[in-house]
């Protein structure tokens, strides 16, 4: 046998080099066995001289031991094949493994430069982390803030507004008040409001302008009130505007004005209205009066105490004894009431105007359509004696009357028989009785309606008169009393419409069952006459 020291390189042979080896081996002994095969063949057939010469034990011993040498030295040239490939392979493996391991010290430094950046980015990351939770914080404080902030300034806005719009509220009202108010320096004052209000209506409203400008005309109106003045100046109120007057002033309670060149006087007094003007004018003041106003003006401009002939309260007895009373007319009277109640007074007048037509109306068709004619209905009568239907017919056609139409229905069927009669009956019935009841449910609608509308008018007028009672408060009993009577006004007149609506409403629905119980009464005894029953 042969035996071969393993290479110590040959333990780090791949599968590869193994099965490289193997198939050499086996290539090698192949050869071997066929050369053997060969030899023996050829002894076999050996020249024809040797098959009878005998061959000696030392001859066969010789020419085996040639033929073990030959194969020895085919093994030894195997071996040696096989060694060669072998240090091929050893030194391809060395090669393969140094190629290895310096990839595997490559992909260690890159392991270590990995772990070196991803430590690197570890702790980058961590910074980051927490950088942004800290960013993220500040966010959330900043939102918080910022909503918080939104929310005062919302909170700012809504109460500035407010402001805005209560400013703007009570200009609008003083602005509507002072045509009303007391006149001296009632242009300046127009001004100076709408002024304010334009300053609280801009697209950005200046409020702070616009209160400023509202509290100094408040003041002012309020220094007019405590003040007292005397002047020559030309008049821009009362009835002669542009005339050059010696004016006095006391307050808001006394201003009387004298013309300088004819001397003629007019003088403010208070009216009490709760609508319109608060003050109005009196130029035409009797003689005394006149007078004793044109000394109190010419001694105000020398003297320091002056006597004012007029009563400061204003009350309705001295106003008319200050005052060339004139009695009006009723019309002038009835003008003066209507403009008491209001505007609730228009559309009471339209009820009562549409009530009264609708009474007329109904009247005019009752009397038509509701006659009863004694004469038609004996000669109606004389006709059914005598069995004469056409002509009885043709009768009631002529008078064209609810009852004449109900008869007609009858006798129109007198040829046939009852029960045509009935029908026909019914159908007049049905037709005449809603010409009667035509527009009564709405003549009872306008008679309720008046004392409502009446009513709302009331409730208007102490809306009003609370209004006044807030503004100027309840020192004045006849302010009081003024409104209170003003307010009932459309109630008076409410109830002064419907009364008369519902008289006549109940007369027209009493004509109606007068003349439907007559069209019953007829009709009936007409059937039981034509057809009789047995």
């Amino acid at each position: 046998m042969l035996f071969l020291k393993s290479h110590p390189k040959l333990c780090h042979c791949d599968c590869f080099t193994a099965f490289a080896i193997t198939r050499s081996t086996v290539i090698a002994r192949s050869g071997a066995i066929l050369f053997v095969i060969l030899f023996l063949a050829a002894n076999a057939f050996a020249w024809p001289w040797s098959s009878d010469k005998k061959v000696s034990p030392a001859e066969q011993a010789r020419i085996q031991d040639s033929l073990k040498r030959e194969e020895v030295k085919n093994l030894q040239r195997e071996v040696d094949a096989l060694m060669r490939i072998r240090l091929q392979k050893a030194d391809s493996l060395e090669k393969l493994e140094a190629e290895h391991w310096r990839k595997r010290y490559a992909e260690s430094e890159l392991s270590e430069e990995h772990q070196v950046e991803t430590r690197e980015l570890d702790g980058r990351y961590s910074k980051l982390s927490t950088d942004l939770g800290r960013v993220n914080e500040e966010v959330q404080a900043s939102k918080e803030l910022s909503t918080d902030a939104e929310e005062k300034a919302a909170a700012e806005e809504a109460a500035y507004d407010a402001l805005n719009t209560q400013i703007k509220l009570s200009v609008d009202k003083v602005l509507g008040d002072v045509t009303g108010d007391y006149p001296v320096g009632m242009n300046d004052r127009l001004l100076r409001l709408k002024e304010a209000q334009n300053a609280a209506e801009d697209k950005v409203p200046n409020t702070l302008s616009a209160a400023r400008i509202f509290v100094e005309d408040q003041l002012l109106r309020h220094e007019l009130t405590y003040t007292q003045s005397y002047e020559n100046t030309l008049s821009q109120v009362g009835s002669r505007p542009d005339v050059k007057v010696n004016r006095l002033r006391l307050g808001t309670v006394f201003l009387g004005e004298v013309a300088a060149d004819d001397g003629s006087v007019q003088a403010l007094i208070r009216s009490g209205a709760l609508q319109g003007k608060v003050f109005e004018w009196n130029s035409n003041l009797p003689q005394e009066m006149t007078l004793q106003i044109q000394k109190a003006v010419s001694l105000a401009g020398t003297s320091a105490e002056v006597l004012i002939p007029l009563d400061v309260l204003q009350n309705k007895a001295v106003k008319n004894s200050i005052t060339d009373v004139q009695e009006l007319s009723w019309i002038e009277e009835a003008q003066a009431f209507f403009k008491k109640g209001g505007i609730v007074m228009y559309p009471l007048l339209l009820v009562a105007f549409f009530a009264l037509l609708l009474s007329l109306e109904r009247f005019i068709v009752l009397s038509f359509r509701g006659r009863i004619h004694k004469t038609m209905m004996n000669k109606f009568n004389a006709l059914l004696e005598v069995s004469q239907f056409e002509e009885a017919a043709e009768l009631c056609l002529k008078q064209n009357t609810s009852l004449s139409m109900v008869l007609f229905a009858v006798v129109n069927k007198a040829r046939e028989n009852r029960d045509a009669a009935e029908k026909s009956l019914q159908e007049a019935l049905l037709r005449e009785q809603p010409k009667l009841d035509r527009r009564m449910g709405l003549l009872a609608a306008m008679g309720t309606i008046a004392p409502l509308l009446g009513l709302l008018g009331t409730v208007t007028g102490i809306i009003t008169l609370f209004n006044v009672i807030t503004e100027v408060g309840t020192n004045d009993a006849r302010v009081l009393a003024g409104g209170i009577s003003e307010a009932l006004v459309t109630t008076e007149t409410g109830l002064i419409i419907a009364i008369p609506v519902m008289i006549l409403h109940g007369l027209l629905s009493e004509k109606i069952e007068k003349v439907t119980s007559e069209m019953y009464v007829q009709s009936t005894a007409l059937l039981n006459k034509l057809f009789p029953k047995e």
